[in-house]
This record gives C-alpha cells, structure tokens and sequence, in this order.
C-alpha cells in the first residue's frame, strides 16, 4: 500500500527555511520602503504644484498650493482661500520642513501665476524640504520662473 503525502519532518524544514529566508530580507527591505516613502511624498507635491500651475493658466487666475505641515497636507485654493480640489496628504511618516529646519506649525503658501510662473515669497524660500522620522530628507527647489518643483 502506497500512501502520498508530506511527512511532519519535511514540513517542518520547509517552513524553517521560510523562516530563514524572511530573517535575512527584512532587514534589507526595510530602508527601500523608507526611502520609497520620502519619493512618494516628493511626487504629490510635484503633481500638486503641477495642478496648481496648470489651474492658474487656464482659469488665467493666481492659484495657491497651501502647505498645511500640521497635517502634513497639501491643498489648491483660489485668491479667496476657497479649495479647488481634494487635499492630498503626505505618506504617513513624512513631515514638511525648510532648508534651516521644521516648518512651524500652520501653513505656508506658493502661488502660481497666470503665465505659469510662482512667487515663493509667501513661503519666505524657494526650497520645501520633507523629511521622515529618522531624519532622512529630500529636497524640492521651487523655480520661480517657470513654476516647476524639481527635487534633488
């Protein structure tokens, strides 16, 4: 009588090696997640600028992306502070913060012209830091000019 079937010795080795083999990639899994955070917080504020820009040309009115770094969100509103759109929030972990340091709380504002181009001079710089809880950082430089965010 023949019978099929895994025995408890082979089960118990393939499991462990399961074990073995989660052990070893966590660890090397775990700063590109982290790393993939602070790049996915840089796209929502790149596509939200992006919105904010192309807003301002068609309606041929100023709009304002409004940096809220108490709930670390991000909204496009008219001269009259109206919201435009849905508000987009930064990944989890992510906080704004500037080149000299974290954001006080409240917000900040860039405000996007007619012809495209910003006026940072409500946001008092022209590059938005954002940073996760370990300190790890990615810049975003604001060009005034052409209204585009490029990050570092």
């Amino acid at each position: 009588m023949k019978k099929t079937g895994f025995t408890l010795v082979e089960m118990l080795v393939v499991i462990s090696v399961i074990i073995l083999i989660s052990v070893v990639t966590v660890p090397l899994i775990t700063p590109f997640l982290k790393a993939q955070r602070i790049s996915k917080g840089a796209r929502i504020i790149q596509a939200s600028a992006l919105a904010a820009r192309t807003m301002a040309i068609n309606s041929r009115e100023t709009r304002q992306l409004v940096f809220d770094s108490t709930y670390s969100k991000l909204s496009i509103t008219d001269e009259n502070s109206n919201v435009l759109e849905k508000e987009d929030y930064l990944p989890g972990t992510i906080e704004f913060g500037t080149s000299t340091g974290i954001w006080t709380a409240g917000t900040s504002t860039v405000s996007f012209n007619p012809n495209g181009s910003a006026d940072t001079s409500t946001l008092g710089t022209d590059t938005v830091v954002i940073q996760d809880k370990q300190g790890n950082t990615k810049r975003l430089t604001i060009i005034d000019y052409t209204g585009q965010i490029k990050s570092d």
